[in-house]
């Protein structure tokens, strides 16, 4: 082997490994500091509790002063008299589900658990928007792992088979499998 080809390759191995150590930096300080894992939702006939899974992915901690919880944004097309159309995106109060004003610390590279608890039974979406003012700025951030639990409601039902397994992969296996049995039977029951 040539002693230019060894000191090419050298070369080009370093110099892509400071590319993709710069980006990764980039990209770690570009990210929102917070980020809301899930979302455990314990509802009752006349309150909800909101349990919030907080991930801070930064080295420091951080606070949250002020945080709103919407079903969805609001999309807007207007025309004001004389004008141009205009495009808006909005956050209505017709859309809410809560507003808390107590201040929580997220405390650096951390998951926290907040508590906040709201009035009324609201029916939830698959994916909520929480619009949080913390003190490293405004943030808006999705969640789409979201569990409700009803409290005080009981569900009667009966159980045709019942299956436990040692592995999730036998698990998924037969979860799978028995659902292609379900649909060849529903295949055959129409014909």
């Amino acid at each position: 082997m040539d002693f230019k080809v060894i000191v090419d390759t050298l070369a080009s191995l370093a110099s892509f490994i400071a590319i993709t150590s710069v980006m990764v930096g980039w990209y770690r300080s570009v990210r929102k500091p917070l980020k809301i894992k899930r979302v455990v939702i314990h509802r009752n006939h006349d309150s909800s509790t909101f349990i919030l899974v907080i991930q801070n992915r930064q080295q420091y901690p951080v606070t949250i002063k002020r945080a709103y919880c919407y079903k969805r944004k609001i999309f807007e097309v207007m025309k004001k008299n004389g004008g141009y159309p205009e495009y808006a995106e909005r956050l209505s109060s017709s859309e809410e589900l809560f507003i808390n004003t107590n201040t929580f610390e997220v405390p650096a590279s951390a998951n926290t658990d907040i508590r906040i608890k709201a009035s009324g039974a609201p029916e939830v979406p698959k994916s909520l928007l929480f619009s949080l003012d913390t003190s490293h700025g405004y943030h808006e951030l999705w969640c789409k792992d979201i569990t409700v639990v009803d409290i005080g409601k009981a569900e009667a039902y009966s159980v045709v088979y019942q299956d436990e397994y040692r592995s999730k992969a036998a698990a998924k296996f037969a979860y799978y499998w028995k659902i292609l049995i379900e649909l060849t039977t529903v295949f055959k029951e129409r014909r």
